[in-house]
């Protein structure tokens, strides 16, 4: 069945679930902020930081209370790959969304991993019908499971497929119907498209299909290079603002709008200023106002355009155009292994993949492990604090493929051990010291201080320092 188009609700929930307004990125160091926000209409939380078997954190458990929904947003399932989503991470995103008592969940049209590898961050999809076919049958296969109105996110991205031929928005746009999908519209992310692909935001914008809309991003990045990453842990810059306000005032209906912020936290001034400005947006956005101009680059493919009806051909010609079809199967094992090429050129030390730019491809190399070592350095602080880390970790982990923040920080520890001050090994032992009581390791600094690791009973530890040699 089909979503039927959304009028002006005048502040009654959406098929979203969700009533138009102001909402957030739920982070447990915002918590106090948002907790004090009596202007919120609705929370995101990162779907794979929520533990289905165990309570909501006390403040995210408040706000539901209140009748602020809460929207899981997965970031792993990895919808854009060839191969079908892990279903134990569909069951767990389920179950999520259960613990949440969501109206709707959100994911995003990207690739994860491919071959067997991990990339450790959204990558995009080609923009073709091949890989639009793909996409469908992962979202119809995680939206049977869900229970909950599957809403999709255009992720942004430093690469572009060179066989790109759908406009991205004919892409969403197709997607969502073939699904029965909702959308997520990111505008920071259509603002990096902007700056790094040449993307016509207006174009974009005018072709979306608004009632199937169900909530927006906001986000702030930062310029580097000469390419702009969406980082998350940035101030919202002036022109995100403005491509919000032309979004809004473009859609027929009211939307719900949330402010992303994943790190760099500022202080609770600084949140508030920054959701008070969209907020802000919100409540002025009916002024006109010109459409957002595009920066020079190369243009996106007009699918409208190149989708040309074959009518008029005769039979025989027909016939010959049936032959040179080509075959699925084949296609769908051609984009698996181009996928598993740019993983594996991205962060497994593959060689760069044919026909992607190199310059973007180091680009997007570089990001990933400037992401890995903060993920790292969140899980292991102390590690974290030695002079050079970002650096130190950046070489030991180009060409390894990611594990996980856990896994790839005890593998860096473990090969810079006989660098690491006293605070660092005990971290290391900490997060290897086995789970039996009274277990025992101990370790030694680069300085000749020691200390050991004593599992109590209970499941808690302690530290013990031990004399020099």
């Amino acid at each position: 069945m089909k979503t039927p188009a959304v009028g002006d609700d005048g502040g009654r929930r959406q098929l979203s679930g969700l009533i138009p307004g102001l909402g957030a990125g739920w982070r447990p160091p915002l918590a106090n902020v948002l907790a004090q926000r009596a202007d919120l209409t609705f929370v995101e939380v990162i779907a794979e930081a929520v533990d289905p078997r165990a309570p909501l954190p006390p403040s995210l458990a408040g706000l539901a209370e209140r009748g602020v929904p809460i929207v899981p947003h997965g970031i792993r399932l990895s919808l854009g790959s060839t191969e079908r989503p892990q279903p134990a991470r569909v069951a767990r995103l389920a179950a999520v969304v259960q613990r949440c008592q969501a109206p709707l969940v959100s994911e995003h049209v990207a690739m994860v991993r491919a071959g067997g590898l991990e990339a450790g961050h959204l990558l995009p999809v080609p923009l073709t019908r091949q890989a639009l076919g793909v996409v469908v049958g992962n979202v119809r296969a995680v939206t049977a499971e869900l229970g909950v109105p599957l809403a999709l996110e255009h992720p942004a991205s430093l690469l572009r497929w060179p066989a790109d031929d759908l406009h991205p928005a004919d892409f969403l746009t197709e997607l969502a119907e073939r699904t029965d999908a909702l959308l997520v519209l990111d505008v920071a992310n259509l603002h990096a498209d902007r700056h790094n692909h040449g993307l016509d935001p207006a174009r974009f914008l005018d072709r979306l299909p608004w009632e199937r809309i169900a909530y927006v991003h906001v986000a702030g990045g930062v310029e580097h290079d000469g390419r702009y990453h969406d980082t998350h842990r940035h101030p919202v810059p002036p022109a995100v603002l403005d491509l919000l306000a032309e979004a809004v005032r473009r859609c027929p209906h009211r939307l719900p709008v949330m402010l992303e912020r994943d790190g760099d936290y500022p202080s609770a001034a600084g949140m508030n200023a920054e959701l008070d400005a969209v907020a802000g947006v919100l409540s002025v956005a009916s002024t006109p106002a010109p459409a957002p101009s595009a920066r020079p680059g190369p243009p996106f493919p007009d699918s409208r355009q190149a989708a040309k009806p074959a009518g008029g051909a005769n039979a025989a010609q027909q016939l010959d155009l049936a032959a040179e079809q080509p075959d699925p199967a084949a296609e769908q094992r051609d984009l698996a292994a181009e996928q598993a090429d740019l993983v594996r050129g991205l962060v497994a030390g593959g060689p760069d993949p044919a026909a992607f730019d190199p310059a973007r491809l180091a680009a997007t190399r570089a990001a990933l492990l400037d992401k890995r070592a903060r993920e790292v350095a969140a899980v292991w602080p102390a590690l974290a604090r030695m002079p050079g880390f970002a650096d130190r970790f950046a070489r030991y982990a180009a060409g390894t493929p990611p594990h996980g923040p856990v896994a790839d920080g005890r593998a860096f520890a473990e090969a810079a051990r006989a660098t690491l001050d006293i605070a660092a090994v005990a971290e290391l032992l900490a997060h290897t010291l086995p789970g039996r009581p009274f277990a025992v390791r101990a370790g030694r600094a680069a300085d000749g201080r020691a200390v050991a690791a004593v599992r109590l009973p209970g499941g808690a530890f302690r530290l013990l320092k031990l004399p020099r040699h």
